[in-house]
């Protein structure tokens, strides 16, 4: 199990490639880079922030999925066609960076979320998302946002009924603000879980970084390692929860010291 820190921890100030390499100071393992606009959808792109990470592996990618995601589901081809061009531009950037993953948000409601069931030809748009992730050495994994499609247990279990092979990201920030606690998702999930997005909340509801919120943390790493997972689990804090550098370092030195634990308590 490893310990990654997502670059969007410094969305905002200043360009992807050097949020990349700013994680490179921390005592991450790996790096998963959220890419933000259009331009840097290709491979291109890729490379240059490849290069920025030196030896830090690229274990995912995550675009502004908000900008085509909902519309590789759309009713126009020509839109569709529009928005499968962005998402092959940034399978192509993660094939050039090395990542494993492409976290996937989905549609979401403009009213609320929207169930999966009602997502237009989902089975169809799904697997061809896969083959062209697949063909550049990527999985896509449908991540629990509480404003998509996929908010909880509910949702989960209609995927896995529509999508038989889908396989998912556990974002413990969006399952609190959804309403549940992660673990409810990660028992959902079971073994199809091969990515983590941690962050915490605190009493009153905030979000905070892990060892300032309530989430036991060796506890939920070894549920997950129980459930057979072995793959990375990414610090994402957003602009707030990142200023203060030290404090980012402790939680990710936290999450290191609960992967261990929860490695040596199923071991």
């Amino acid at each position: 199990m490893r310990i990654g820190l997502s670059c969007a921890a410094f969305y905002g100030q200043g360009e992807t490639e050097d949020a990349a390499q700013k994680v490179c100071r921390f005592p991450a393992e790996a790096c998963e880079v959220f890419m933000q606009t259009p331009s840097e959808y290709c491979a291109d792109f890729g490379r240059i922030v490849r290069e920025r990470l030196g030896t830090l592996p690229c274990c995912s990618i995550h675009p502004l999925g908000t900008q085509f995601e909902h519309q590789l589901f759309g009713r126009s081809a020509r839109q569709t066609e529009d928005a499968f061009r962005l998402f092959t531009g940034v399978c192509d950037a993660g094939q050039a960076l090395g990542a494993a993953y492409y976290v996937f948000h989905g549609p979401f409601g403009v009213h609320g979320p929207i169930r999966p069931e009602s997502i237009p030809r989902l089975p169809e748009v799904f697997a061809r998302m896969q083959e062209i992730a697949h063909e550049r050495g990527l999985t896509v994994l449908w991540e629990n946002v509480h404003w998509c499609a996929l908010r909880g247990p509910a949702e989960v279990e209609t995927l896995i009924r529509l999508l038989p092979q889908v396989q998912f990201v556990l974002d413990t920030k969006q399952a609190h603000l959804a309403g549940f606690v992660p673990g409810e998702l990660l028992r959902a999930m079971g073994s199809r879980v091969k990515h983590v997005h941690a962050l915490d909340v605190a009493e009153d509801g905030k979000l905070c970084l892990p060892g300032q919120g309530q989430t036991d943390w060796p506890a939920l790493l070894r549920q997950l390692r129980g459930q057979g997972f072995d793959g990375t689990v990414v610090l994402e804090p957003y602009g707030q929860q990142a200023a203060d550098e030290a404090a980012l370092a402790d939680a990710l030195r936290l999450l290191r010291a609960a992967a261990e634990h929860a490695e040596s308590a199923v071991v």
